[in-house]
């Protein structure tokens, strides 16, 4: 049975994650690759009235902080990634994608490759800003997206997300041009898929 390469994109909040994950996704398709995704945002403990705003960490006490390890359902992810890394049609490489998938042994120790996307602060609150006040996620209004950013984004990123990265194999610039590191992505897959 064929087991997947997995690879984990860790980095900041805004600081291009997604964008990395799914150009690299594109590229690897593109060869041939079946390529799956999981990231952990469907994980995150929510209050159900409230929405997706106000978390509950794993230990019941209310918070408006998605970014310590507490706000994501660890137990079911590594679950859900464990299955798919096992499955009879698993893909060629599945793509594991969080700011915390670095923090977190349990995910960490399942990588192939690690990769963490680093980005400047004021370019990550920037994008915050303009990503949530254009998105469905009924943030409209700029000092409240400030302020969240200030009391708990900066915070948990300092405290939890930035000392993660000394576990990348690679750290990559969130506004690098993908045409310049995609193939070095791709040559680190390959690399990790020949270990195995």
């Amino acid at each position: 049975m064929r087991r997947p390469v997995v690879v984990g994109v860790a980095g900041g909040s805004a600081s291009g994650k997604t964008t990395i994950a799914a150009a690299l996704r594109r590229a690897l398709e593109a060869e041939g690759r079946q390529v799956e995704v999981l990231a952990s945002d469907p994980y995150m403990h929510h209050d159900v009235e409230r929405g997706p705003t106000f978390l509950w960490s794993s230990n019941g006490q209310q918070t408006f902080d998605c970014n310590q390890p507490e706000s994501v359902d660890w137990a079911a992810f590594v679950r859900d990634l464990d299955d798919r890394a096992h499955a009879t049609d698993a893909a060629h490489v599945l793509l594991v994608e969080g700011m915390m998938v670095l923090q977190v042994p349990e995910v960490r120790e399942r990588l192939d490759l690690r990769l963490f996307v680093e980005l400047d602060a004021d370019e990550r609150a920037l994008r915050r800003m303009l990503r949530d006040m254009s998105s469905t996620r009924g943030l409209d209004d700029p000092a409240e997206i400030a302020s969240y950013y200030l009391e708990s984004a900066r915070v948990g990123h300092a405290q939890w997300v930035e000392p993660s990265r000394v576990h990348a194999d690679l750290i990559l610039r969130g506004d690098a041009s993908a045409v310049r590191i995609i193939p070095l992505l791709l040559a680190a897959v390959d690399a990790a898929a020949a270990r195995d």
